[in-house]
């Protein structure tokens, strides 16, 4: 069992995320259609949700290769 705590960590820090976004929309599927009009909104929100986390993901990778080209550019020295 050498080692079984720490497979159990990395497992758990893999899979949660989409763990909780699946049970999330699946959670939001079924408020709009067993809850009818306030289903809707829990819909939208818990539907939304996994849209919004990937966008803030994109973006965010997005923004750090700008930044990291930037910082690049301006360390170089100039060879003339």
């Amino acid at each position: 069992m050498h080692g079984s705590s720490d497979r159990s960590r990395l497992w758990i820090r893999v899979f949660a995320a989409p763990i909780l976004l699946a049970a999330a929309t699946i959670t939001g599927l079924l408020a709009a259609l067993l809850w009818g009009e306030p289903g809707q909104y829990v819909a939208w929100v818990t539907v939304g949700a996994p849209v919004f986390v990937v966008s803030w993901i994109l973006l965010r990778r997005g923004l750090n290769k700008v930044s990291r080209s930037n910082s690049g550019r301006h360390r170089r020295a100039r060879v003339n």
